[in-house]
């Protein structure tokens, strides 16, 4: 990772601060440039900094001991990545992994506690934002178990796009096949569909969305539910 200062505008959460408070944070936070792969956090471990994205796509993962993962919830310029405190100090809150290429604002666990405890503003975007998380997992949960493949990958697609907030996903569909938790002859297949029916493009390991209304119809109820749950749990910019 490369780290340099930089301001806080350009992460969606932080831009919901104060004036006041955005000041008071912008001398602590530094840029670092995030590849894909990079493992920002591992389940439970000891954390020193949190990340807020400002491009780029990450996963949080559910790992098992046999190595299989799972994908929890999607994080990107509109969050952040933390942890909790607890008895054995700052931990982190799972499996945390670079999708696509991005760079992120990094904290000190020292300056994210101090503004937490003493700002109200900051402390109820944080909680706010935790809540949203929470409920993603749940949703995502659902989804997995109970939602047919292509209206999951919709959901999927929908949701990376307004984290990296662009129409062209670099990744491949062995990539997509792992998150959504389903073979990769799946995955073509609903990607075929889509591309046939005009909803998106795949070539070479790249998605480039051409209908995103389009995406929404053929979503499960999921998409709407999360994001109904961020507009609803965090103050606008």
């Amino acid at each position: 990772m490369d780290a340099s200062v930089a301001p806080v505008g350009t992460n969606g959460l932080l831009e919901r601060l104060s004036a006041k408070m955005q000041a008071s944070l912008a001398p602590h936070l530094r840029r670092a440039k995030l590849a894909q792969g990079v493992v920002l956090h591992e389940a439970g471990e000891a954390i020193t900094s949190v990340y807020f994205p400002t491009s780029g796509m990450l996963s949080m993962l559910a790992v098992l001991q046999s190595g299989e993962a799972i994908e929890t919830g999607i994080i990107g310029r509109d969050g952040y990545v933390g942890g909790y405190f607890g008895p054995r100090g700052w931990r982190s809150s799972g499996h945390a992994v670079m999708q696509l290429n991005g760079e992120a604002l990094t904290l000190n666990v020292r300056h994210f506690k101090k503004a937490y405890g003493t700002s109200e503003d900051f402390r109820n975007l944080i909680n706010g934002y935790q809540s949203v998380v929470y409920f993603q997992a749940q949703q995502t949960a659902a989804c997995q178990a109970l939602h047919q493949v292509e209206a999951r990958m919709c959901r999927w697609l929908l949701q990376a796009q307004d984290a990296v907030g662009g129409e062209v996903l670099n990744l491949t569909q062995e990539f997509l096949s792992h998150m959504l938790g389903v073979r990769r002859t799946s995955v073509s297949g609903s990607a075929n569909k889509l591309q046939e029916e005009g909803l998106i493009t795949y070539k070479r390991g790249v998605i480039r969305i051409l209908d995103r209304k389009g995406l929404e119809k053929r979503s499960c109820e999921c998409y709407g539910a999360v994001r109904a749950a961020f507009a609803g749990a965090l103050p606008l910019k």
